[in-house]
């Protein structure tokens, strides 16, 4: 599962947009309009870079096209 959320009027280090993925209700992405990066936060995920090296390039790059 996804959950985006927008804040319209972003305060107090809050970003504007953010994204987190969960699996089995565990999270294990985020990506949020501060850092514009997918970043993994599962161990399990990360090891996806060895399978697929540009894998967070595009999942970036698409969350990049949903926050405009």
């Amino acid at each position: 599962q996804y959950f985006y959320t927008a804040v319209s009027e972003p305060n107090q280090g809050l970003p504007q947009f953010i994204t987190v993925g969960y699996v089995d209700g565990h999270l294990f992405s985020q990506y949020d309009s501060i850092t514009r990066r997918e970043q993994p936060l599962a161990p399990w995920i990360k090891k996806v870079d060895n399978d697929d090296p540009q894998y967070w390039d595009r999942e970036t790059q698409i969350l990049q096209n949903n926050e405009q």
